[in-house]
C-alpha cells in the first residue's frame, strides 16, 4: 500500500503516518507471538506423552503403539480421531484428542485397536 508523505504542515497527516507505522510493528510483533506459539504446540504435540494408566483423565490420544517395558504393560499410543468420555471398564472414563500420544494399559490399547481407533497395530 503506497502512502504520500505528509505535508511539514499537515497534523492530522503526520498523525495517521505515525499510527500507521505503529500498528504496523504491532502487527508484526502479534504474528511473531503466534508463529512462537505455534510452533510450541507442534513441538509438544510430537514429543509430549500423556500418562493415561490412570482412568478419568481429561484427555487420551492413539496412533502408534509402542511398548514402553514388556514388565509393566503400558504402550504409547495415538488415536486417529478424538474420543470424548470413553467407558472402559466400571467408572473408568478417557478421552482422547487426535494426534496426541499417550500412555496406556495394554487391554485399553488392545480394545482401540478393536475399535478400529489406532492407526497402527500393537
Amino acid at each position: 500500500m503506497a502512502t504520500s508523505k505528509a505535508k511539514p504542515t499537515d497534523a492530522t497527516g503526520k498523525l495517521r503516518e505515525k499510527l500507521i507505522q505503529e500498528n504496523a510493528e504491532a502487527v508484526q510483533e502479534s504474528a511473531n507471538q503466534m508463529a512462537m506459539a505455534t510452533a510450541q504446540k507442534v513441538v509438544a504435540l510430537e514429543t509430549e506423552v500423556i500418562d493415561a494408566t490412570k482412568p478419568n483423565r481429561a484427555e487420551v490420544i492413539v496412533d502408534e503403539p509402542t511398548i514402553v517395558s514388556a514388565a509393566d504393560e503400558t504402550v504409547t499410543i495415538r488415536v486417529v480421531e478424538d474420543i470424548e468420555s470413553m467407558t472402559f471398564g466400571a467408572g473408568n472414563f478417557y478421552s482422547f484428542k487426535s494426534g496426541q500420544k499417550y500412555q496406556v494399559e495394554r487391554d485399553l490399547a488392545l480394545h482401540l485397536k478393536d475399535k478400529g481407533y489406532l492407526a497402527n497395530t500393537i
